[in-house]
């Protein structure tokens, strides 16, 4: 070992500076592909929204399919209800729960979510702010665990459909504080009561995907009573999130109905974490039990969505990735994670480029190296066979020197 040690720092004395540049130039590129490893996997963990697969369970594998319906197919929630009875009974019949399992008492292997876009005009005294509302139900949370600055999320469970959350901004314009849980504010006319305050997601490009403005998390029924349904609020030219203050003669009289609409349409996003035990099972379920029509509805494998053979699938279709040819729009955090899609992309062929380099530029060393070798294969198995035949010989007289102990 030592005479090994010995040739290799010879060897390396005996360097010239060419070859000390070309070896340096193939530890960087090795260099380079390791720290895009740690960029790709540090940044993925940011992307909690794309994670409820690996939070729900450590014991078997789960994944997380999102399907993007249109907002003119109009899904209900009696609609998310009868995708929920069929996920249930396929996971029953597919062996993976009991028969007696179901989401209510928390038995069911599974679990989802669902949203729609839209708008509402707050208000609180004299001060209305016009927010992006996002009508939630199911585990909504759960999917999305933004951070609370202040109280707590709504409970998947509620039958109260008049709380709500605000973000950050709204809060401040509202009230000049994060410290508001259980005050009120006034949507429609009819008061809703404050859960929890929670922290906007940064960075430009949940902001491009259209989370610019003062937004408030609501059920589904409410935004769809007293609000408005519409996918194309994120794409509004900034009007949104204006504030008005009235004068002190304005009336403040403002009444309206507290009667949800339970017959709603319009939710465009469905989550659904579940067992994932084989690649693409999750997503061909869902498809499959729920007979969704691929051709208008997207489905995607949040889950394996940022793996390298997914990666690699979109780079083969990159020049087509711009076109969008279903009436689909996706919700914010959709759009930002088909960002990272793109960037990981760019990611991959960068360290495909640097591992076919460095394999040629080491496949060139060895070839050089051969041509001018100073050993022989004979020379090297004789050489090996020495080490062999000492080691034996060491291990033996070992042996024997403890055999009386």
């Amino acid at each position: 070992m030592i005479k090994i040690k010995k040739a290799f720092q010879n060897r390396i004395k005996n360097l010239r500076l060419k070859q000390i540049i070309y070896l340096i130039v193939i530890l960087s590129l090795i260099l380079l592909i390791m720290a895009l490893n740690v960029y790709k996997e540090q940044t993925m963990k940011k992307l909690y929204d794309q994670q409820s697969g690996q939070r729900w369970s450590d014991e078997i594998r789960f994944g997380q399919v999102s399907i993007f319906a249109p907002q003119s197919e109009g899904l209900s929630k009696d609609k998310i209800s009868e995708y929920e009875y069929n996920i249930n009974k396929g996971l029953i019949a597919d062996g993976y729960q009991d028969a007696s399992a179901n989401k209510a008492d928390g038995t069911a292997l599974w679990d989802d979510c669902y949203s729609a876009m839209g708008s509402a005009t707050v208000t609180k005294d004299r001060r209305s702010v016009d927010a992006v509302a996002i009508g939630i139900g199911g585990s909504f949370f759960q999917f999305h665990p933004m951070v609370l600055l202040s109280g707590n999320y709504i409970p998947s469970d509620s039958l109260m459909k008049d709380y709500v959350i605000l973000d950050e901004e709204l809060a401040w314009q509202l009230f000049g504080s994060n410290d508001i849980v259980g005050e009120s504010v006034t949507i429609g006319g009819i008061p809703h009561y404050i859960a929890g305050v929670v922290k906007r997601d940064s960075g430009k490009y949940v902001k491009a995907a259209g989370l610019n403005f003062p937004t408030i998390y609501m059920s589904f029924e409410s935004l769809a009573t007293y609000g408005t349904v519409d996918s194309t609020v994120l794409a509004t030219n900034g009007s949104l999130g204006s504030v008005d203050v009235s004068s002190s003669s304005d009336d403040e009289g403002e009444s309206g109905s507290s009667d949800v609409n339970t017959e709603a349409t319009g939710i465009i996003c469905v989550e659904i974490v579940m067992p994932n035990p084989v690649e693409n099972y999750a997503k061909n379920f869902v498809i499959d039990k729920l007979s969704l029509n691929t051709k208008s509805v997207e489905v995607v494998d949040n889950t394996a969505r940022y793996d390298n053979f997914k990666l690699l699938d979109i780079i083969k279709k990159f020049y087509l990735r711009s076109m969008q040819i279903k009436p689909v729009i996706y919700p914010y955090w959709e759009n930002n994670a088909r960002v990272f899609e793109n960037i990981f992309c760019l990611v991959l062929l960068i360290q495909i480029v640097c591992a076919v380099v460095a394999f040629i530029m080491v496949a060139i060393a060895v070839v050089q190296s051969y041509r001018h070798k100073r050993w022989t294969v004979k020379g090297l198995v004789t050489k090996f066979l020495d080490w062999k035949y000492d080691m034996e010989s060491n291990i033996a007289q070992h042996r024997k020197k403890w055999k009386y102990f």
